[in-house]
């Protein structure tokens, strides 16, 4: 905790070896032109250590993988937060998994999974394929959390599946579902109120947008250096629908954290944001509450 703050970074990306790391994030910064690049390795020691320095609670492992090694990066991610308690498991799936993709989400939920992380413009993939429509009838059916990355990966576009009109199929026929619309919606505004006010099942998250240190240049982010901006879109929107994510190791957990606490907000719409939200909507048991009812 930081004061009386519980911290949960809701996007975080982690790999299973430093070779891995190493192969990926070279890739992604070179394939997508990304400057400055990634700040980390994207290991999960570092992420660990990351949080007992900067007293972060809580992080949620948003992976995701191509096709061929998705299952095993899935129960990678699951087998990591055994191991790390203070680590929540998102898994990822893909339309073309070789099985019933609803079946497998059930054993992942047994295995402790919270949620689903799915970027369809890496992975390659229209997020309304008819073949997820019994996953998304199910997650609404148990209101199971998805994140979505939304909009461009820096300023590269390999696709437009992850455009904003892509996911709506989605976000219009499937309201029980909580949909985190990663990067603030990509960070356009107009957007944001517009999904805020018609969708009672949308939230954002704030990773790369409302930062506190430069990272990745993508097409909205100039007008949010200005706080008042923030503050504006907090107020109309409800500080109840914005979840603190850093996409580390893309970006800086403990900078994005100070950046916020350091906005003109009330106390409580900053606890709500750095993390009352993600544990709700991601179901997280936090041992602060335990203990404070105990």
């Amino acid at each position: 905790m930081i004061e009386d703050f519980i911290i949960v970074d809701s996007h975080t990306h982690t790999y299973p070896t430093d070779d891995k790391a190493n192969t990926i994030l070279n890739s992604f910064t070179s394939l997508y032109n990304m400057q400055p690049t990634h700040i980390g390795k994207g290991t999960i020691e570092e992420v660990v250590s990351n949080m007992n320095r900067d007293n972060i609670d809580y992080t949620i492992l948003a992976n995701f993988a191509p096709i061929k090694i998705l299952h095993q990066n899935n129960l990678w991610t699951i087998e990591m937060s055994k191991k790390y308690p203070k680590l929540i498991p998102l898994i990822s799936i893909h339309p073309e998994m070789e099985c019933d993709i609803v079946d497998l989400l059930k054993k992942y939920i047994k295995l402790g999974a919270k949620g689903i992380k799915i970027h369809s413009s890496v992975q390659d993939f229209i997020p309304n394929d008819l073949r997820l429509k019994n996953l998304y009838e199910y997650c609404n059916e148990i209101s199971f959390p998805i994140l979505f990355h939304c909009g461009l990966t820096s300023e590269f576009r390999p696709n437009n599946y992850s455009d904003l009109e892509m996911l709506m199929p989605i976000i219009d026929n499937y309201g029980n579902i909580p949909i985190i619309l990663g990067h603030m919606a990509e960070g356009n505004v107009n957007d944001l109120l517009w999904l805020s006010k018609n969708y009672q099942n949308i939230y954002f998250d704030t990773s790369i947008v409302i930062s506190g240190l430069l990272c990745i240049k993508r097409v909205h982010d100039d007008c949010w250096h200005d706080d008042e901006v923030i503050i504006e879109v907090i107020d109309r929107i409800g500080a109840s629908r914005i979840l603190f994510g850093s996409d580390y190791p893309f970006g800086s957990p403990i900078h994005d954290i100070k950046r916020i606490m350091n906005i003109n907000i009330s106390h409580e719409s900053k606890k709500l944001i750095l993390g009352e939200n993600t544990i709700r909507i991601f179901s997280i048991k936090d041992t602060y509450q335990i203990d404070s009812i105990l």
